[in-house]
C-alpha cells in the first residue's frame, strides 16, 4: 500500500514540535548503562515500530515502558543485570536504560524526519529504511534507476575533531545489499546564541567568525535546518534537494561497477 508521505511528514513534524524536551533533561547526564547491548535488547526494533513502520508517534515514556515490559525477561534485562549490575537496585538499572535509550531515540527521530521529508520531496527515488538495515550500519537505502545508495545520517559539530565518525562500510555489506554508493548526510545541532556571540566577537579568530557565520546561514530562512520552538532540529526541503543533487552528480560520473562515496564535508562544507 502506497504511503501519503506529505501527510505523514506533516503529522510527524506536528509530533516533534510538541515534544517536551525539558522533561527529560535529567536523563542527559546519566551514563550508567554504556555497555554494548545484546541484540535482543537493542531498542531499534521498537523505535522503528512506533515511529516508522506503524507511525504511532507515542511519547518517550510510553515507548520506553513498552520496551521495558517486552524485555523484562530472564534472558533479557535480568541476564544483563546479572552480568553487569549484580547487587544494584532494579530502579538504578532501569534509569540507566531509560537514559541510554533516550539518546538513541532522539537521534532516530532526527533521522526519521529526514526520511519522511525525503520521501515527500524526492518521489522519483524512494528511501527505504528498517531496523534490520540500521542494525547493520545503514540508516536507509535510496533506490533510483536500478541502483541502491546507502545513507547514514549523522550529527556533526562546529569542531571538526568532534565529527570524526565514518561509515562502518565493508565489502560484505556492499555485496549483501548490492550497493552502488554510500552517502553521509550530516546535520548540525548548535547553540545559535553562542554562534552569534562568536560571529560578533573581536576576540575570536577570523576563521572562527566566518565558520559561525556560515553555520548561522544554514539555520536561516533560506538555509538547510530549522530549530523548532522546543529546540528540536529538523531539516528544510532545500537540504533534501541539495543532497539529491549531490547524489545525482556522483551517479553521472561513477565508474560502472565501482562503488562511490560522498563524505559529509562534500554535503556540508564547514572546514
Amino acid at each position: 500500500m502506497s504511503q501519503d508521505w506529505k501527510d505523514l511528514l506533516k503529522r510527524f513534524e506536528s509530533f516533534l514540535s510538541k515534544l517536551n524536551l525539558k522533561k527529560y533533561d535529567n536523563l542527559r547526564e546519566i551514563k550508567t548503562v554504556e555497555q554494548d547491548l545484546p541484540r535482543n535488547l537493542n531498542p531499534l526494533p521498537i523505535i522503528y515500530e512506533f515511529y516508522w513502520d506503524n507511525t504511532n508517534f507515542v511519547d518517550y515514556d510510553e515507548m520506553f515502558e513498552e520496551y521495558w515490559r517486552r524485555n523484562f525477561t530472564p534472558d533479557g534485562v535480568w541476564a544483563f543485570v546479572k552480568k553487569f549490575f549484580y547487587g544494584c537496585s532494579l530502579s538504578f538499572v532501569q534509569e540507566g536504560f531509560k537514559a541510554r535509550i533516550y539518546r538513541t531515540w532522539m537521534s532516530l527521530l532526527t533521522q526519521f524526519h529526514f526520511q519522511y521529508l525525503w520521501n515527500a520531496e524526492v518521489t522519483s527515488a524512494p528511501l527505504e529504511s528498517s531496523a534490520e538495515l540500521d542494525m547493520d550500519g545503514i540508516d536507509g537505502v535510496i533506490k533510483f534507476g536500478g541502483k541502491k545508495i546507502a545513507i547514514q545520517i549523522k550529527k556533526v559539530s562546529f569542531r571538526r575533531e568532534a565529527s570524526g565518525r565514518r561509515f562502518a562500510s565493508s565489502k560484505r555489506k556492499e555485496e549483501r545489499y548490492e550497493l552502488s554508493g554510500w552517502v553521509e548526510v550530516p546535520y548540525l545541532v548548535e547553540d545559535l546564541r553562542e554562534l552569534r556571540r562568536k560571529q560578533e566577537s573581536a576576540r575570536c579568530k577570523e576563521e572562527t567568525r566566518e565558520r559561525a557565520k556560515k553555520i548561522l546561514a544554514y539555520f536561516g530562512d533560506e538555509g538547510y535546518f530549522q530549530r523548532l520552538s522546543n529546540g528540536f532540529i529538523i531539516f528544510r526541503p532545500a537540504y533534501v534537494h541539495h543532497v539529491w543533487r549531490t547524489v545525482c552528480r556522483q551517479l553521472k560520473v561513477a565508474q560502472h561497477g565501482k562503488l562511490f562515496r560522498v563524505r559529509y564535508e562534500e554535503i556540508l562544507p564547514l572546514w
